[in-house]
């Protein structure tokens, strides 16, 4: 090539960011945007950024533009990106559409080591915008949002705005999301990478039971313990649209935002717009790895809880027992009850409030029914106490009933689109939260109830998704997520002590948005113990295992129908490392069952220390074998439960392998003290862990050859100490 064809220099602007073991390499080309060019493990100190920069550019592609694509934080389509755009949006001026394309120039850049934010400007389009990454530096999980202000003289509508964004390996092999219903929530789906875009979503109004805010690409054989995975979950609990490109050769990337309804989103001149937060993570250590950053990340920076250190104490909550049938002699009775086999706080559910002998009517009215307590919450509450145990409440503030003082005084108050005949769930209907006077009102309502009464927990639910999010005409969906989060702030302002568990006909809102003002997921209504260790599995990939609950139901699954022993309902739930509870009407337990239930809940506050702080494996081998491992944080003892979730499909009985431990320290096992060890399923089994000195082995052995289970049958629990 001659001199004469030779492209002339191209002018790098580079950055970097470390924290946690990461390191992020930010770097870009004639003034624009620039794109992640590196992200994985620390590099050297004096590493040269822009040599490294130009290793991996773009060519100026055959068939292609005169200038070479280049990766973005914000891709646009001004800058000839042909994939779905960080930005879409446009003003109205005299009728006609203008400043829909952009062409951000930065302007400036505050670089920090872990915290980098970038400045841009489209004069044409005269839009501002702020980029801003962050590596938190306990977790090498990184932190990325957008801003975006209008500098223009006009309203500029946005329809849609992501988060920064992110690339995926080109040569990853499969793509993990989170799919299910009612019920069924945490479904994985793994599918392999193809051309073109992988889009999810929601349009319910909520995070959702359909979809999670998340996904997970995988390299070629990447599995728990080994291979480079690459994360990331949108903190958002309304609705939301993912997608995963692959557009132009060597240069996938994920796009994540809030789901904007038609006009809902639209700045006057000066106002600015901030996406939800995106959080990330990639690792060359397997899923497990990965899991372990987005579990340091939500334990030290996301969640709030109001007694940290505190263990997180056993429920029992009154909605299987009793339903709406509530009187003070019953509760007392239950509450005795739950006192007796340890359980440590006692929640009356639904049903507290007027005209709620039903759910056709009583939402919003938040005064304690007078015909069920003629004395109010004090009786019970003062027998709940003497017991040892807390007082918790549940509720629904964001619904109402229309057979309900608070519809008929305001029926305006309730989402609506103007026209349309209005669709119930659960034959209630949405409040507009978002109004002043409705927030107002919730927050002295709920107030005083927590003001007069001794209560310590709120079970927050929200049982219908929202088909009608308007207000005179214009959408406001995600209005109602903002009103929400600033809502629950002035409660727990307000009473620092409660505790607040975010529910949504089970698992319909469960993020990192929603978990910075609660302390606790309901992951699904289905108390069926077979479904939930499954989903809890699968939740486990983001959340760590003590936000969720995990309640013992009755004997006869109230959603499945599906009959299980009480010692697989109360010891699943006892070693999973979930928040444990108890959903059932404990006078119709028999001796036996009542004893097993104890012993349990026993167990269960024995470990819940190491299970709520530990560090979670989620071990792989045998596909009819559920198998998990909680690590204490000095890696001197841990907690393994064995769930056999089909017939054992083989003669011999599972071979089960450990992770996560030194393989050069020796281990002594034992079939845990206190817990089931049936051996119905076999002959005969002379394992060295039933024995009084156990098993004494390598991490190393453990982690390599492992060691043989008992025959098990469907629905049956080893744990190992």
């Amino acid at each position: 090539m001659s001199a004469e064809q030779r492209p002339a220099p191209v002018e790098w602007s580079a950055w970097r960011l470390d924290g946690g073991g990461v390191t992020i390499v930010v770097a870009g080309t004639r003034g624009r945007i620039p794109g992640i060019v590196y992200w994985g493990a620390s590099l050297p100190a004096d590493e040269d950024l822009v040599a490294l920069a130009r290793a991996t550019a773009m060519p100026i592609m055959r068939g292609g533009l005169d200038q070479p694509w280049c990766p973005s934080l914000f891709p646009e389509a001004g800058q000839a990106h042909f994939g779905m755009p960080a930005l879409e949006g446009f003003a109205l001026e005299g009728g006609v559409a203008k400043r829909w394309i952009t062409q951000f120039a930065l302007t400036g850049a505050d670089a920090q080591p872990a915290r980098l934010t970038l400045a841009a400007h489209d004069a044409a389009s005269q839009l501002a915008l702020a980029v801003t990454l962050s590596l938190e530096t306990g977790t090498g999980v990184l932190r990325a949002s957008a801003k975006l202000t209008n500098t223009g003289g006009s309203r500029f509508t946005v329809t849609a705005l992501a988060a920064p964004a992110l690339p995926l390996p080109q040569d990853d092999a499969t793509l993990l999301t989170w799919h299910g219903r009612w019920c069924a929530e945490f479904q994985r789906q793994s599918e392999p990478w193809g051309k073109g875009a992988r889009v999810i979503e929601s349009r319910t109004g909520r995070t959702g039971h359909e979809g999670f805010p998340g996904l997970v690409s995988l390299s070629y054989g990447a599995r728990e313990t080994a291979g480079r995975v690459t994360g990331l979950h949108l903190a958002h609990s309304g609705n939301w649209r993912i997608a995963a490109q692959d557009h132009v050769p060597g240069a996938r990337q994920a796009l994540a935002g809030a789901l904007y309804l038609p006009g809902e989103m639209i700045l006057a001149p000066g106002a600015s717009l901030t996406t939800p937060t995106l959080f990330a993570a990639s690792t060359e250590d397997g899923l497990g790895a990965l899991s372990k950053m987005f579990h340091q990340e939500a334990r030290r920076h996301v969640i709030r809880h109001p007694r940290p250190d505190a263990p997180r104490p056993v429920h029992f909550n009154s909605w299987e027992a009793v339903y709406f049938d509530l009187n003070v002699p019953v509760l007392q009775d239950l509450a005795t009850r739950a006192a007796a086999v340890g359980a440590e706080r006692f929640v009356v559910d639904d049903g507290w409030f007027p005209g709620r002998a039903h759910d056709r009517a009583g939402l919003g009215d938040w005064v304690i029914d007078a015909k069920k307590f003629p004395d109010g919450f004090k009786p019970l509450i003062d027998h709940v106490h003497s017991l040892g145990m807390s007082f918790g409440l549940w509720v629904e503030p964001e619904m109402v009933n229309t057979d309900s003082d608070l519809f008929r005084a305001h029926p305006d108050w309730a989402l609506h689109v103007e026209g349309l005949a209005p669709i119930e769930g659960r034959q209630q209907r949405v409040l507009d939260i978002a109004r002043p006077e409705v927030t107002e009102y919730l927050f002295n309502a709920l107030s005083a109830v927590l003001r007069d009464n001794a209560i310590a927990y709120l079970k927050w639910d929200m049982n219908r998704v929202l088909t009608h999010p308007g207000r005179d005409g214009s959408p406001v969906a995600q209005a109602q997520i903002a009103a929400l989060y600033a809502l629950l702030a002035r409660l727990r302002h307000a009473h620092p002590g409660v505790e607040i568990e975010s529910c949504a006909s089970g698992g319909g809102r469960i993020d990192f948005g929603i978990l910075a003002h609660t302390d606790r997921f309901w992951l699904s209504d289905n108390n069926d113990a077979h479904d939930r260790v499954a989903m809890n599995r699968e939740a486990s990939v983001f959340f760590p295992p003590e936000v969720f609950g995990h309640h013992v139901g009755p004997e006869i699954c109230h959603t499945s129908g599906r009959k299980l022993s009480m010692q697989f309902r109360a010891f699943s739930a006892a070693a999973s490392g979930g928040h444990m509870g108890i959903e059932l009407d404990l006078r119709k337990l028999g001796a036996g069952d009542e004893a097993t239930l104890r012993a349990a809940i026993a167990f269960h506050k024995k470990w819940r220390g190491l299970l709520h702080t530990g560090r979670l494996h989620r071990l792989e081998g045998e596909p009819h074998i559920d198998a998990r491992l909680s690590l204490a944080a000095d890696g001197g003892r841990f907690l393994a439960s064995f769930v056999q979730t089909v017939t054992q499909p083989d003669a011999a009985p599972a071979l089960v392998r450990l992770a996560g431990l030194d393989p050069q320290t020796r281990y002594r096992l034992r079939f845990a003290e206190g817990a089931p060890l049936t051996l119905e399923g076999a002959r005969s089994f002379a394992s060295p862990l039933a024995e009084a000195g156990g098993l004494a082995a390598s991490g190393q052995a453990l982690m390599t050859s492992g060691f043989r289970l008992p025959s098990g049958w469907p629905d049956m629990i080893f744990v190992v100490e």
